[in-house]
């Protein structure tokens, strides 16, 4: 029992953390090159095999919803625009007044070789995530109003298959995904560049971005701590692939996971996950405007209006459905914006892409919590919406 408990993932990743970074050093390079190329490997393999598994559990999910799935679906696009403008806004509005104080300036970057792989796979991928789930929102909706046994069991079956995957393969290799991106981050000494050249910043980030994600979970949970923190809790083996991985969509399926132990409707889990990866990515929303707002003022600007600052998070919300749960994914769809709206030089532009993948590990691990805290939201709101509408017909 104590084994058992010990060979979870999130005690893996920890101890895998500590011996690449105690014993990184000592360790082959060819060895590290072979453990990374393993590493990139299963990701290209959880990558491909993603949009069979958001394609299940959207199908199967909205399905199982019934009636209710039109509503639901309906729900899904606003909530995501609010929360993802909420979260852009409450970052402009504490980390403001931190650099307004001087607390924080950037530094000239300095990077370590990059660790090359050993061997890669070009594993083609057949179907996109946002085709996949298409396919899932509009066989699902219909499959409410067209009642078909065949599609019905075939979507069971696709489930049931999606989970094996799921619980049975993905979540066994996991820990020995995670090590060779552990590794990397070692060799490549980024974590030990952050922690030495941009501590101050990495701290603010750092500090509201799991602030908001802690308190957002909080407050769902009708302000019972014990409660919050078990949540949590099922949230972590995503949020620690989330931050080696530096992939929320690699995470996806553990996320999923996670969250149906969290909700009273499993099947709000195997939609609302999938549907929201690329599209809900709050840490994004506080690493992304934090790091950009600290470098204009290093840069000699001005802090940005309310006004400027509104059209940005506008253009901010609509850019969120173009992003990717990739490393780096979400500063290359940004950088026209920072451009655009605040005026950008070429050298500020090459410094938030830089500083933001160094930071993407805490980035990518808000974004799973982010999808975690959403889907408690999405659960909440759409249960109230329920009550009201049938306390309206009555």
């Amino acid at each position: 029992m104590f084994l058992k408990k010990f060979l979870n993932l999130p005690c893996c990743v920890i101890v895998f953390f500590f011996i690449g970074l105690f014993f990184g050093e000592n360790i082959d390079i060819s060895v590290k090159k072979q453990l990374y190329s393993v590493s990139l490997c299963l990701k290209d393999l959880i990558i491909c095999v993603l949009p069979f598994l958001i394609f299940s559990f959207v199908w199967s999910g909205i399905l199982r919803l019934k009636g209710e799935s039109v509503r639901i679906v309906l729900l899904l696009i606003p909530l995501v625009c609010i929360s993802n403008f909420v979260g852009f806004w409450t970052s402009y509005l504490f980390t403001v007044p931190t650099l307004s104080s001087g607390f924080i300036t950037i530094s000239e970057l300095n990077f370590e070789a990059a660790l090359s792989p050993a061997w890669q796979l070009d594993i083609p991928k057949i179907i996109g995530n946002d085709m996949a789930l298409i396919c899932g929102f509009v066989l699902g909706i219909s499959g409410n109003f067209i009642k078909t046994v065949a599609l019905d069991k075939l979507a069971s079956k696709l489930f049931n298959l999606a989970n094996f995957i799921l619980k049975k393969i993905i979540c066994n290799v996991l820990p020995l995904f995670i090590l060779g991106f552990i590794i990397k981050m070692q060799h490549e000494g980024s974590l030990s560049v952050v922690i030495k050249d941009y501590s101050k910043l990495l701290i603010v980030v750092t500090i509201l971005t799991y602030g908001y994600m802690f308190m957002g979970i909080f407050l769902l949970s009708k302000r019972k701590l014990g409660t919050a923190i078990e949540k949590i809790k099922n949230l972590l083996p995503g949020i620690l692939i989330g931050f080696f991985a530096m992939s929320s969509a690699a995470a996806i399926p553990t996320t999923i996971a996670g969250c149906k132990k969290n909700l009273q409707n499993e099947n709000i889990a195997n939609f609302v996950v999938p549907a929201t990866a690329n599209m809900h990515l709050l840490g994004d929303c506080f690493a992304l405007p934090i790091i950009g707002l600290a470098i204009m003022v290093s840069f000699g600007y001005d802090l940005p209006s309310l006004q400027d600052y509104f059209v940005f998070s506008i253009y901010g919300v609509v850019a969120k459905f173009a992003a990717a749960g990739i490393p780096g994914g979400s500063a290359i769809i940004f950088a026209p914006l920072f451009e655009s709206v605040f005026g950008f030089s070429g050298p500020m532009v090459n410094a938030i892409t830089a500083i933001y993948i160094l930071f993407d590990p805490i980035a990518s691990s808000a974004n799973v919590f982010g999808h975690g805290m959403f889907a408690i939201l999405f659960e909440k709101v759409s249960t109230w919406l329920n009550k009201f509408a049938k306390k309206d017909s009555v």
